[in-house]
């Protein structure tokens, strides 16, 4: 561990000796500069070795191997243009890049380091959304100076400095979650057809219609269409217009009206734009055409669970993150349906050519530079992190021309291009739909707090009163966190914002006593750890054991029934949630012990180690239906799975008062 450092840290470490580095991020055009004159002399001299840190190496390292059976990952046609590259970096600026892998987390490696003063790389690539986290460190080398090198489209800057090396129209970026729709629903509406023909959203887009109040009347006769009509998978669901996760609704609502966050000019929640927006969102859940899974008395829904809605056909319309979006495809074909993309509506005083309609994308990861790289080197790493990426960009670009690859549209993966109506019509419409990174308020870490604030008065959860209303009282919650942020970076401190990691001893130790147990007679202390990324192993003494969710007078199960928590020399509180199970010792009811109605065959070969044989269990309870899964033991004595066939092999399970069942699972090896 590092020894902590808590004084005020001079620039003076930018000449400390360097570790040497490792990978690159996704795919980023950079500035290709002309060498210059200082740069030929320079190949007189030694190569300078830029080192490279990030979490992909095998992508951008042609010398990277595997590490069980030391061959080369890269391709092999990859990998000479990657040679290739990194030969004329070293003709033309006289540099060796020098990769390596990350030995842990970025946020975790970077503080250690630069309070070392022996920053990991010269080159960093910060993981997706650990940007924030790192930032709020001030670790991070101001590019403000080197401007001119930056290319002629730099990234914005956050917190009124430049840190990312990558262009604003490049790097790694996505656009948060589409608005999708189920095409086959949209065509049983005989309300959206005209002269027997269906009006579909990219009708409505590509005439300039597509607008907030058309969207919003466009959804009511969906919902008066399918108010009584059952799901197809659960009956027991109708189908809704537009089942969404609304945070999502809210974020694209915002842009579509010019408006971000924290955008390109900074924090821009106070803006009419947002406000607008959140009004927007409020009309259609007033309206009752968006709804979401909402958990009672809050503002909080399910992780995703509008995407099962979605993929179980209970909704028309939805929001969804691009990985999902094959999945969903999948579902919708097994009922020979198909899905439909489209960019969010702008509001009805804006013009469809207006610059500011727009989606919301978010950034991935970055490239930055440290604190603690000397003022020789910057210059040198920023320039040839550009010449990297602008050669990588110009090679696969040749190659795909000399080999006749035809550029890709920007369409969506599971979205029905080749739908004879609307197909081409999609594709044309997000070829041209697509944005630089204008919404960095994810990665910094205040999108939650908004989205929180904004929920919570769309839904009136909290006693919440209206957003403009609530937002006036809460923004300090946004501003002050923003505020501080920048105020430490207009310093030389180095911030530890990194929790310690409470761990228990017994990694699979199950917290389980007798009913009626005082549980001041429990060491806790015994039973856990807790390392601290600077100052090492903290007296688990000091820490905190909340038991006040426990009844240890009544027989259950307890969620978080201890809670641990305990602080680090920078106050950071570490926590760890554990469940506790108050059981009766004096019973002597044999368990019981359920196996599902169907379960899958075994593989011949399969490793009988690596079989979860709770796949094959619905249940196991004591007689207080505490769950005793976890003690489920297989007699793998007479099962060969290098044998097909059919075999039965005893499960048995022991309840936390010694009582044991016993059931016989028959399965196949096939």
């Amino acid at each position: 561990m590092f020894k902590k450092s808590r004084k005020v840290m001079s620039l003076a470490m930018a000449s400390m000796v360097l570790l040497t580095g490792c990978a690159a991020q996704g795919e980023a055009k950079g500035t290709v500069k002309e060498p210059t004159k200082e740069a030929n002399d320079k190949k007189k001299e030694a190569p300078t070795v830029i080192t490279y840190a990030c979490v992909n190496r095998d992508q951008k390292d042609p010398y990277a191997k595997n590490a069980i059976t030391g061959e080369y990952i890269m391709r092999e046609d990859d990998r000479d243009m990657y040679i290739q590259i990194l030969d004329e970096i070293k003709e033309e600026l006289n540099v060796e890049i020098e990769f390596i892998d990350f030995p842990g987390y970025v946020w975790e490696v970077l503080l250690q380091t630069v309070l070392s003063g022996d920053p990991i790389a010269d080159l960093v690539d910060l993981e997706i959304n650990s940007q924030g986290k790192i930032l709020a460190q001030n670790v991070l080398q101001p590019l403000d100076d080197y401007v001119d090198l930056l290319g002629d489209n730099p990234s914005p800057k956050v917190y009124g400095k430049h840190f990312f090396l990558e262009s604003a129209s490049s790097g790694e970026a996505w656009s948060l979650s589409p608005l999708v729709y189920n095409i086959d629903y949209i065509e049983a509406v005989e309300g959206l057809k005209v002269d027997g023909k269906t009006v579909y959203p990219t009708d409505l887009y590509k005439e300039g219609n597509w607008t907030w109040s058309k969207f919003k009347e466009y959804l009511k006769i969906i919902d008066a269409h399918y108010a009584n009509v059952q799901a197809p998978e659960r009956p027991e669901y109708r189908i809704d217009a537009f089942r969404t996760e609304y945070t999502e609704t809210i974020i694209e609502a915002i842009h579509s009206n010019g408006g971000a966050i924290y955008g390109e000019d900074g924090l821009q929640v106070d803006t009419p734009e947002v406000k607008q927006a959140i009004a927007y969102v409020q009309e259609l859940i007033d309206a009752k055409v968006l709804t979401a899974n909402i958990k009672e008395g809050t503002s909080n829904t399910p992780w995703a669970s509008n995407a099962e809605n979605f993929n179980a056909g209970e909704t028309v319309f939805t929001e969804m993150e691009v990985w999902r979006l094959g999945g969903a495809a999948s579902k919708a074909a097994e009922r020979g349906q198909s899905l439909g993309v489209i960019p969010f509506p702008r509001p009805d005083h804006m013009a469809p050519d207006d610059p500011g309609y727009q989606p919301s994308v978010t950034k991935g990861m970055s490239t930055v530079i440290p604190k603690g790289v000397s003022e020789e080197k910057i210059p040198l790493a920023i320039q040839t992190y550009n010449l990297f990426y602008g050669k990588a960009a110009d090679a696969k670009a040749k190659r795909a021309e000399e080999l006749g690859e035809v550029k890709q549209q920007h369409t969506l993966p599971g979205t029905d291009i080749f739908h004879t109506e609307i197909g081409a019509d999609m594709a044309e419409i997000y070829d041209s739909w697509s944005s630089p990174v204008n919404e960095y308020s994810i990665m910094l870490g205040v999108y939650w707090d908004f989205m929180s604030i904004a929920g919570d008065a769309l839904w009136g959860a909290n006693s919440s009163p209206s957003f403009d209303v609530a937002f006036e009282a809460q923004k300090n919650i946004i501003t002050d966190k923003i505020g501080g942020i920048e105020a430490l970076l207009n310093t030389d401190e180095i911030k530890d914002n990194v929790s310690p990691a409470i761990e228990k001893l017994a990694a699979d130790e199950i917290f389980a006593v007798p009913v009626g147990t005082d549980p001041s007679s429990i060491n806790w202390a015994e039973k856990f750890k807790a390392v601290d990324n600077l100052d090492g192993e903290l007296d688990i003494t000091k820490a905190v054991f909340n038991v006040e969710v426990t009844d240890f007078n009544t027989v259950g199960e307890y969620e978080k029934g201890l809670v641990v928590t305990i602080q680090d020399l920078s106050e950071n509180t570490g926590k760890s949630n554990n469940n506790v199970i108050v059981y009766d010792a004096n019973n002597k009811e044999v368990p019981t012990i359920t196996l599902k109605e169907e379960y899958r065959a075994l593989t011949l070969e399969e490793e009988t180690a690596k079989i979860n044989w709770n796949d094959f269990v619905e249940t196991a309870v004591d007689k207080d239906g505490i769950n005793i899964k976890s003690s489920l033991h297989a007699d793998l004595s007479t099962l060969d799975t290098t044998t097909k066939g059919e075999y039965e092999i005893p499960l048995t399970v022991t309840d936390f008062a010694g009582n044991v069942a016993e059931v016989v699972l028959p399965v196949t090896v096939e």
